[in-house]
């Protein structure tokens, strides 16, 4: 049954009512689908493997360039009350911490420390290789990164598509009804006997 309606759209079949811009919209509708298939597969691959590619490099070279260290805390992490509020205070507060760098140099900071934390405690810090303090590496996710942006490339390349079909049949049912419209000013007074 639907086979048989496929077969009756497709632009080479002749028909008797089916004007030029049936036939034009019908080509471009089978020249869409026909870009679709390949391209679809060709820039899910390139955007995956790209992607995958990226963030691998970027975890490796976070890795090279940030290190952890042992950091011990010089105050108590106390976090001022609220004036004169019920609201419960901030879970961490910033406090001074103090690391020895792999060359020897003292360097202290402040850092987030939860809040409640004694001097004394130990506490991990990023550095990047110069010693200066960084944030921790990111979590990476390659392969979730990878499918995400796949999936938004495809999805964009069929829309990008679909949008263009729309945009010519739009066109071309404007062309159709001025084209009716024009016809019924001929037809329709001898129809109406007017």
């Amino acid at each position: 049954m639907w086979e048989r309606r496929i077969v009756r759209r497709m632009p080479w079949r002749r028909a008797p009512l089916r004007r030029g811009s049936d036939k034009i919209q019908a080509w471009l509708t089978l020249v869409v689908i026909m870009a679709v298939l390949p391209a679809a597969p060709w820039v899910a691959w390139w955007t995956a493997s790209t992607t995958y590619g990226a963030e691998v490099r970027a975890s490796e070279w976070e890795v090279a360039h940030r290190r952890a260290v042992a950091a011990v805390l010089v105050r108590d992490a106390a976090a001022d009350p609220p004036a004169g509020e019920a609201l419960p205070g901030p879970e961490h507060v910033p406090a001074p911490v103090r690391w020895t760098d792999s060359d020897g140099t003292v360097r202290s900071a402040a850092v987030p420390v939860a809040v409640g934390t004694r001097a004394g405690s130990p506490v991990t810090v990023w550095v990047d290789e110069h010693g200066a303090l960084t944030s921790p590496p990111r979590r990476r996710n390659p392969t979730l990164d990878a499918s995400v942006a796949a999936t938004f490339a495809v999805t964009a390349v069929i829309a990008f598509l679909v949008g263009v079909r729309r945009v010519v049949v739009w066109r071309l049912d404007r062309r159709r009804m001025r084209s009716w419209e024009t016809e019924w000013q001929i037809i329709g007074p001898r129809w109406s006997r007017r």
